[in-house]
């Protein structure tokens, strides 16, 4: 399940960013980097504490 979530993300972002979604200069707005990287970083930062509380249940299993 958090692959689909996360595979979903990236091909939003990805989508997201195609040249044919940018404007007439072919730069992305600094507002859509910005945005860009927040959700890498949530992303980042949720993948870890997931992986956190796993290896704290598996730790206390063992």
């Amino acid at each position: 399940m958090l692959t689909t979530r996360l595979m979903t993300t990236f091909l939003l972002i990805k989508a997201w960013l195609d040249p044919k979604l940018r404007d007439e200069r072919g730069s992305v707005s600094t507002e859509q980097a910005v945005i860009t990287a927040a959700v890498v970083l949530l992303a980042i930062a949720i993948g870890a504490a997931i992986t956190a509380y796993a290896q704290g249940k598996i730790a206390a299993l063992g």
